[in-house]
This record gives structure tokens, C-alpha cells and sequence, in this order.
């Protein structure tokens, strides 16, 4: 973990500041691709903006829901500025929700949208996984694997490594200017990142160690996970079959 980068008297939050980078670097590599989605750049920009702050208000909220003894022992956590505080799933669904409505508002078609997107995604992605491992959010179970790391008191699963190196995985895959992703359907791009991470995540959630658990101690990540990869699949069939669908 290095939570804190102390530079003389001023003391800087390394997950944040890695979460900021990644911010800039993925938005500057989506600004660079969304004119060839048919996006101006500056309205990615302010699609970006508006589904950031929702994105981070939503994250937090989630976590009250998903975590009320904290915050309600310390009331002013809900501001803090510690990214560990955040729901990765509970921002995600806020900010689409919040794009969703911003691109329409500027007809925007919503799966070219999506796909301009997908690079901020990917990077941003890829952001959470440093972050995390700065901060020791995320951490995995107790393990006696070799590659073991000392944290919260016990040998853990480095869980946080395996979430970036999943990460930057998928965002090799799915770079933006490789040939593939720029003659599919619309739409494919994106539900493509999305059940690539989704499947990650699946998969992942088994080493975390702070997993919230449902009846049947079922995963509730896992449960979300499964939903927006069986969301994915199925919309990339109905994309990909859509000129067969409309003429039956």
C-alpha cells in the first residue's frame, strides 16, 4: 500500500491522484476516437463531466447502502475524499444512467456514444485497480499462496493486482485503434469492454475479501456481474442479427 505521497508539508492522496490521471488519459484517448464514432470531442468532454460527478455521487451512495455501519459511527465519512468509500458497480450504473439521459438530451445516438466511450472506460478501469492497490481497498481473502501479500494483518490474496492485470488485459484487447473495432455495429464495441469486464469481475469477486454476501452467500458483486454479462451477450446477438430480426 502507499496511500500517502508526502511532498514537504503537503500530504497527497495517491489513489485519487491515480484515479485524476487516469481521468485525463482516458479522456484524452476518447477525445482522440469519438470524431470517428461521430462524437465532436467537446461533447464527449461534457458527457464525461456530467457522468463523472454522477458517477462518484452514485459510487458513494451505494456504499452507505451497502456498508451503513461506517458512516453511521462516523457520519462525515460520507463526504471523505478516500476513493475506498466509493462502489465501483453502484457509480457505473449511476453514470450511465445520467449519460443515457445527457445524450439524449443532445441526440446523440446512444450506441455511438457508448463506443466513444469505451476507451475512457478502459483506462478508468485500469485507474481503479492501481488505485485500489495504493490504498488496500478491495482486498482479497487469507491465503498461504506464495505470492501472498502482508495486509490488514494477514497474508492476502493480491487481489487488487489481479483486478489491474485484468484490466490492462481487456484494454489491450479492446484498444481503439485496432482494425476490428472500427467496422463492427454500433454498439458492439462497448457490450464487448462491458462483458469483457463483467466476466473479470465474475471471476475476481471469488479472491475479495470484503464481499458482501446475499441468502445463500451468494456474492452480491457476482449476482451484478452475472446480469450485465448475460445483458451483454444477449445485446451483441440482437445487434449482430438485427438486419435478420427486422426483415423476419
Amino acid at each position: 500500500m502507499f496511500p500517502i505521497l508526502q511532498v514537504g508539508p503537503l500530504a497527497i492522496q495517491v489513489p485519487g491522484l491515480i484515479l485524476l490521471i487516469g481521468i485525463w488519459l482516458g479522456l484524452s484517448l476518447a477525445e482522440k476516437t469519438a470524431p470517428q464514432r461521430g462524437i465532436p470531442s467537446n461533447t464527449l468532454y461534457n458527457l464525461v463531466f456530467f457522468g463523472l460527478i454522477a458517477g462518484i455521487i452514485g459510487a458513494r451512495l451505494s456504499y452507505v447502502i451497502r456498508y451503513p455501519n461506517i458512516f453511521i459511527d462516523n457520519p462525515a465519512s460520507i463526504i471523505s475524499l478516500n476513493p475506498g468509500l466509493l462502489d465501483l458497480w453502484g457509480g457505473a450504473v449511476t453514470a450511465f444512467i445520467v449519460i443515457l439521459i445527457y445524450a439524449q438530451r443532445k441526440k446523440l445516438a446512444v450506441w455511438q456514444t457508448l463506443d466513444a466511450l469505451t476507451p475512457f472506460l478502459g483506462v478508468m478501469a485500469l485507474a481503479i485497480g492501481l488505485a485500489h492497490a495504493a490504498s488496500g481497498a478491495a482486498f482479497g481473502f487469507e491465503t498461504d499462496l506464495p505470492w501472498a501479500i502482508e495486509l490488514w494483518g494477514a497474508q492476502r490474496h493480491p487481489s487488487q493486482i489481479y483486478e489491474t492485470l485484468a484490466a490492462v488485459i481487456i484494454l489491450i484487447i479492446m484498444w481503439p485503434k485496432r482494425s476490428i473495432w472500427k467496422t463492427t455495429e454500433p454498439g458492439i464495441y462497448f457490450l464487448t469492454f462491458f462483458a469483457f469486464s463483467a466476466a473479470a469481475h465474475l471471476f475476481l469477486e471469488a479472491f475479495r475479501g470484503d464481499s458482501v454476501l446475499l441468502l445463500g452467500g451468494f456474492r452480491s458483486a457476482q449476482v451484478i456481474a452475472w446480469a450485465a454479462l448475460a445483458f451483454s451477450i444477449w445485446g451483441i446477438y440482437r445487434l449482430q442479427n438485427k438486419d435478420r430480426t427486422a426483415s423476419g
